[in-house]
């Protein structure tokens, strides 16, 4: 794997198509997830997207042969959305139907447990969402999380199991009150 993403790193230097497609079709769910959470805007998410991946081309020289491209590729796109959100924080607003798609844009999760499961991200803050989006849908380990939100291993590793603890108690608090 690390030898494929090297191949395809050289390819994406010499500027092949083929080689970019391949590398946003791996990365494109895990940058989204990163984006949305911080942005809250699906337009917007579209346009930091975009901006992630020219500014990977654009430095795609200075990445660290050896180090973690997902990792390295997911803190681009954090940065980018933090810097979004400090700018233009006080008009940002959610649409929980909206976000809901967006996080959980697989066909085959019911639509009352993608509700279920949005009515409950929101019992977290946004630090927390992202971790746990991170963890949960994108299947990062928590090194890489640790990486890409520039927290250290330890506070990821509390943090999401403090958010699963919370989502839990949310939940069973739920059930007993129907």
């Amino acid at each position: 794997m690390n030898d494929d993403i090297n191949i395809l790193i050289e390819k994406l230097i010499q500027r092949d198509n083929q080689a970019f497609e391949t590398i946003y079709y791996r990365t494109n769910k895990m940058i989204y997830s990163i984006i949305i959470t911080i942005a809250k805007d699906e337009m917007v998410t579209e346009d930091l997207m975009q901006e992630t991946y020219i500014k990977m081309i654009k430095s795609i020289h200075s990445f660290k042969r050896g180090k973690n491209f997902n990792t390295w590729l997911g803190t681009i796109a954090r940065n980018l959305a933090i810097d979004y959100y400090r700018r233009n924080q006080k008009s940002i607003t959610v649409d929980i139907q909206e976000e809901g798609q967006l996080l959980f844009s697989n066909q085959s999760v019911n639509e009352d447990i993608k509700a279920e499961a949005l009515e409950l991200l929101n019992h977290l803050n946004e630090d927390e969402q992202l971790i746990v989006t991170l963890r949960v849908v994108n299947e990062l380990t928590f090194k890489e999380i640790s990486e890409i939100t520039q927290r250290p291993l330890g506070t990821v590793i509390w943090s999401y199991n403090n958010s699963i603890s919370k989502l839990s108690k949310q939940y069973k608090g739920g059930l007993n009150n129907e």
